[in-house]
């Protein structure tokens, strides 16, 4: 019988109506699970998150986390035979601590196991300071950390004894999911090359981006360009605003679209085009990559751990001009953006596949499951 995984995202739930990176990188984890032969099941949609420090908040959250421990323990413990052989919990940080999995593993003598947990930087260390002291102490007694960016192992070293506990996991999609639609009709009267942009319209790092955009787009209006831009949320009349300077007719706003759709418009578009100020790494340049599309975007935050030298032109974050130069590189020369969009395929094939996740996946977690089931035998 397969071994049974415990799931839990303790930021949003990876079944949430609304789309983020977040929700479809626990999406595709817990799929990466499961191809790996586990048993995989959500144990719980309860939240610990919140946006700011808030101490009414935070008792509340912490709370109902308690609440569902309880739940699930009681649960678990009148019938054993449905408990889990394994807690996994994904992106638990300051924002997000995971109340949940660390006294479930306990109390079941279970391997806890932690994916991309981090810590936030924004506001004082002070006002995350409980939380944060969760995070670590649940990280610090996980039999495991999966790790996807260099930021966030240099923050798992600072505090962890053992540093043989971070396992490095590149981030991954299911290339066998991206097969798009048929194209959508270019709402465009030319053959110019088509740009494509993707992100949501909410204020902080994405709204930075598009401002970033459409300023260097600004730059190079005398050249041949149509872009499309896929995404919408609270802040799309101020990209649109944005991008009101452009000359006429160059843009088009196509709004919030399912994947298939998104992949439809990859595999039209020519060149995928997005700053990525603040981006953890970006979900949608190996989308992009995958569907054989060459990336401009900045080298800032994660988006160098998807987009290699090879797969994109990088600028160094805040530099304009470079930024313009490089777009401008991709828009003239199409053998260019032949030759990356290759170089980006390969790149997602070799090592951000989900049957790459799937089996590190197994030969990480698979030593530890034996142990478990005596335990549960024993019970």
């Amino acid at each position: 019988m397969p071994a049974k995984i415990a799931f839990y995202a303790p930021l949003k739930s990876p079944d949430h109506p609304i789309p983020s990176g977040d929700r479809e990188i626990a999406r595709a984890m817990m799929k990466a699970l499961r191809l790996a032969g586990y048993q995989v099941t959500l144990a719980t949609e309860t939240i610990s998150y919140q946006k700011r420090p808030s101490s009414t908040l935070f008792c509340e959250r912490r709370a109902a986390c308690e609440a569902e421990r309880d739940r699930l323990l009681g649960a678990w413990s009148h019938t054993p035979a449905t408990a889990p052989d394994l807690w996994f919990t994904y992106h638990p940080y300051c924002k997000a601590p995971d109340w949940i999995g660390p006294a479930v593993s306990q109390a079941f003598g279970i391997p806890y196991v932690t994916a991309e947990a981090c810590r936030t930087r924004q506001a004082t260390d002070a006002d995350w300071a409980e939380a944060r002291a969760a995070v670590q102490a649940a990280v610090a007694g996980a039999a495991a950390n999966f790790c996807l960016k260099p930021s966030d192992r240099a923050y798992l070293e600072s505090f962890l004894d053992d540093p043989g506990m971070i396992v490095p996991l590149p981030p991954f999609i299911e290339t066998a999911a991206q097969a798009p639609q048929a194209p959508p009709p270019v709402p465009f009267g030319d053959d110019a090359p088509l740009l494509l942009a993707v992100g949501m319209m909410r204020p902080g790092a994405k709204m930075a981006s598009y401002r970033a955009l459409a300023t260097i787009l600004s730059g190079l209006a005398a050249r041949r360009w149509t872009l499309v831009v896929v995404g919408d949320g609270p802040g799309r009349a101020d990209v649109e605003a944005m991008f009101s300077e452009l000359p006429a007719g160059r843009v088009f706003f196509a709004g919030a679209l399912p994947k298939p759709e998104v992949a439809g418009w990859m595999g039209a578009a020519d060149i995928f085009v997005w700053p990525g100020l603040g981006e953890a790494f970006g979900m949608s340049y190996l989308e992009a990559q995958a569907l054989g599309l060459p990336v401009a975007a900045y080298a800032a935050a994660g988006v160098p751990v998807v987009v290699t030298p090879a797969s994109g032109l990088l600028a160094l974050e805040g530099d304009v001009e470079a930024f313009r130069a490089n777009l401008a590189r991709l828009i003239d020369t199409p053998a260019l953006r032949q030759a990356i969009g290759a170089a980006g395929r390969t790149n997602v094939a070799e090592h951000h596949s989900i049957e790459a996740a799937a089996r590190l996946f197994k030969h990480t977690l698979d030593p530890f499951l034996p142990r478990t089931r005596e335990t549960a035998r024993a019970r």
